[in-house]
């Protein structure tokens, strides 16, 4: 089941090659994939992941308070 999931996430990330790795590694989050999987997945490593979740975090926090 595991291997499955891999290879799903390798395909969406192949197919959205367009988009920059942030949304790229927010979006395999929301599905559920930890950090050092999306890492795998993406070729890249789980810190880089975990700062790309942390920006993305923090971009919608700002989006949220310039609407109020």
């Amino acid at each position: 089941m595991d291997r499955i999931a891999m290879v799903l996430g390798a395909l969406f990330a192949s197919q959205v090659g367009d988009i920059g790795q942030e949304p790229k590694i927010e979006r395999l989050s929301r599905c559920g994939f930890t950090n050092a999987q999306i890492a795998k997945i993406l070729g890249t490593t789980a810190n880089a992941v975990n700062v790309g979740l942390h920006r993305a975090r923090r971009g919608r926090a700002k989006s949220s308070r310039r609407r109020k």
